[in-house]
């Protein structure tokens, strides 16, 4: 036993070290938890903060929310509790305000500051219903053909006499209404029914319903007093690339907004080299081209070509009827072989087919 338990020196102050150690370790365990330890930070602020931006939030979620509306009728302050962005809810309103009218969902679209995410979210909400006035004068049954379809009084309209009441009884609405009226006071007058189309507001489908009960009274003093005037009176005739606004709102159909898209996709072109070629304008109707067409005519001498060698990325872009593609085509030809001499070559290097070759030739020059 006694050798069992003797320890050299060394040892014995390793001993003493260790125990020295754990009697250290216990006394730090009892005084760390009698330890009130204190934050260095304060959240308690930062917690009430965070808790009423939620109960706020909770409340402006219960405000605002999706649910069925009519943008035709939808009040202020109800439109103001729908969960959309506040600049496109007054846009909205102010549209209306301006006259303007939503025919269908797809109109809500057109708004500014709409965009597709916003419109497919809220357009299972959009609510328009048919007008039941034109559902009862426009969607007449089978048997009831035989009768005049849209007028309850007498059938027929003559715009040159009508006034408010009958064209709102005929089915025009306030805004239509209102523009017949002021081209009239202004001395305008309607010699055949497709002069309609002249009237802000009055477009070719709605036209197509009422074409067949206008009816336009010859004047019994032109006819009895003057008769020559009317065989003397010449056609209107316009040349595409040389008219203005004024000269192209005198033809039926084409007000100032349709004469501001012919001049500028003139611009785009360079100029008309056919009459058939105002069927691009954008949204351009046909009933109203094939109403017009006799009376125009477009010169090419008056196009300015493209100078198809001396022409940058933008310019060449620019034009309708060439690509991006054909562009990027162009160009690569003549870093790698200089300018074209003709068109001719133009057409032998491939760049297009020959179709859009004869398309492109009125517009581009090797000079």
């Amino acid at each position: 036993m006694k050798e069992y338990f003797h320890f050299s020196k060394k040892d014995r102050r390793g001993i003493i070290a260790l125990g020295a150690l754990i009697f250290l370790v216990i006394v730090l365990v009892f005084v760390v938890d009698g330890l009130q330890l204190k934050a260095e930070s304060d959240f308690s602020e930062f917690k009430k903060a965070l808790q009423a931006w939620e109960e706020e939030t909770s409340v402006e979620t219960q405000q605002h929310s999706l649910f069925s509306f009519n943008p035709n009728t939808v009040s202020e302050k109800r439109i103001d509790s729908l969960q959309l962005p506040r600049f496109v809810k007054n846009n909205i309103l102010n549209y209306r305000k301006a006259g303007g009218k939503f025919d269908n969902p797809e109109d809500v679209r057109k708004i500014y500051g709409m965009t597709d995410s916003i419109f497919a979210v809220i357009e299972k909400y959009i609510i328009i219903p048919e007008p039941e006035i034109e559902a009862t004068r426009f969607h007449k049954k089978e048997s009831d053909s035989s009768k005049p379809a849209s007028i309850q009084i007498s059938g027929i309209l003559n715009p040159n006499k009508a006034d408010s009441l009958q064209l709102s009884e005929f089915g025009l609405n306030a805004f239509q209404a209102s523009n017949l009226l002021k081209y009239r006071q202004s001395g305008g007058s309607f010699s055949r029914p497709a002069d309609l189309l002249k009237i802000y507001g009055i477009d070719s489908t709605f036209f197509l319903l009422i074409k067949n009960n206008i009816l336009i009274e010859p004047e019994k003093q032109i006819i009895v007093n003057e008769p020559e005037r009317k065989t003397d009176k010449p056609e209107i005739s316009i040349e595409l690339n040389t008219a203005d606004s004024l000269d192209l709102i005198k033809l039926p159909g084409i007000g100032s907004v349709f004469a501001s898209r012919i001049i500028k996709y003139r611009q785009l072109l360079g100029g008309y080299c056919s009459v058939e070629q105002l069927l691009e304008v954008y949204h351009f109707p046909e009933e109203t081209y094939h109403n017009i067409y006799q009376n125009l005519s477009a010169d090419p001498q008056h196009i300015s070509p493209i100078r198809l060698n001396f022409a940058g990325y933008g310019e060449l872009l620019r034009h309708p009827y060439i690509q991006k593609e054909e562009v990027e085509a162009i160009l690569g030809y003549r870093n790698e072989n200089g300018s074209f001499r003709t068109l001719k070559e133009f057409e032998d290097a491939g760049i297009v087919d020959a179709e859009k070759v004869k398309q492109l030739t009125p517009y581009l020059t090797c000079r």
